[in-house]
């Protein structure tokens, strides 16, 4: 089916180049406006492939992974990933994952790539972000017929599409802080139960939700390998930024080192944590109101803006085509970024 899928979307590439030059000869345009009619069909059949490809291409889940993290401790780099597997992109994935560890970003990408659980390679992602800014940029583009609405609009598509990983990401964090206190529980019942560290974190792996079960069976997994348990539970705690949990690891790291009863310590964490979840909900209801302020403050002149520019471009003519008014337009954009920012500085309140 996966396979059936990428040759539709291949299809519908050869499609739209096949095509792209009948609809610039019939286009009663320019010739500048054919070219860009020509590039745009282009683009769209080719990021239309892609992303099919990207979807639904081939995926091996866990032992891919681990065939990749062998293979990267061995010196096999053999498995880059699926965009590096073609090879008119593979020089461009390559040299973007370059890029970015020279930069010191590709810690960074793995990081929210994990978090988010996305199957990429850091440069898979930044080449198809970069590529799906460029599509959008073309169709604005040769919709608009102005290079400026096509750069930015290939802006607004990086943006977005950075925010949507990086929200993917905050909210599987999210659910693990809201999870660890039943997670503690879980680990210090087994504990009392007779069962020994590796034995409660694989009843963790195996009977806690999402995320946190695949957050503990990574750590399985890794211990499985020769790493330390606590070695393997900081890199959870360090994975999902968690400074409740990291305190959790400490107080089992010294534990380890000093004796003690773990259970109870685990316990103790658990209900403190629970304590902190609940001020924290009470806190994010009493400071609902301003939050759907600021979002609605924050979002009406963007909305606005773009209706404005698909029903009446004619109106807001004068201020697109005159220096002026596009100085006007950066000047209230700068602005605009300051205002949310304050506003969700405001409504943010750290518990």
């Amino acid at each position: 089916m996966k396979r059936l899928l990428a040759v539709a979307g291949l299809a519908v590439a050869l499609l739209a180049i096949t095509a792209a030059p009948a609809l610039a000869q019939s286009s009663e345009s320019t010739g500048r406006q054919s070219l860009l009619v020509l590039l745009g069909a282009i683009g769209a059949g080719i990021a239309l492939f892609l992303f099919i490809f990207i979807l639904f291409g081939s995926n091996a889940g866990v032992e891919r992974d681990l065939r990749g993290r062998l293979g990267a401790l061995s010196g096999d780099t053999e498995d880059r990933g699926r965009l590096a597997s073609i090879p008119l992109l593979r020089r461009f994935v390559t040299g973007a994952e370059d890029i970015a560890r020279d930069r010191g970003f590709i810690n960074q990408i793995e990081t929210a790539l994990d978090q988010a659980n996305l199957p990429l390679r850091p440069g898979e992602a930044i080449a198809g972000i970069i590529g799906l800014a460029a599509i959008g940029g073309l169709m604005v583009m040769v919709y608009s017929q102005s290079p400026i609405f096509g750069a930015v609009a290939a802006a607004v598509v990086l943006g977005v599409s950075v925010v949507m990983v990086q929200g993917v990401a905050a909210r599987h964090k999210a659910k693990f802080e809201n999870q660890l206190p039943d997670t503690l529980n879980l680990l210090s019942t087994s504990l009392r139960s007779g069962y020994s560290l590796l034995q409660a974190v694989e009843a963790v792996a195996a009977e806690a939700p999402e995320p946190t079960a695949r957050e503990f069976g990574r750590a399985m997994n890794e211990t499985r390998l020769g790493r330390s348990p606590v070695a393997a539970l900081k890199q959870v705690a360090d994975r999902m930024e968690s400074l409740d949990f990291d305190w959790a690891v400490l107080a089992i790291s010294i534990q380890r080192e000093v004796g003690g009863n773990l259970a109870e310590v685990l316990q103790t964490a658990a209900d403190t944590m629970l304590q902190r979840n609940r001020l924290r909900r009470e806190m994010k209801a009493l400071t609902a109101e301003g939050r759907v302020s600021a979002i609605v403050l924050g979002s009406l002149p963007i909305f606005l803006f773009a209706f404005l520019f698909l029903t009446r471009r004619d109106y807001l003519e004068p201020m697109l085509e005159s220096t002026a008014g596009l100085l006007a337009l950066g000047g209230a954009g700068v602005m605009l970024g300051v205002g949310i920012f304050w506003l969700s500085r405001i409504v943010k309140v750290d518990v």
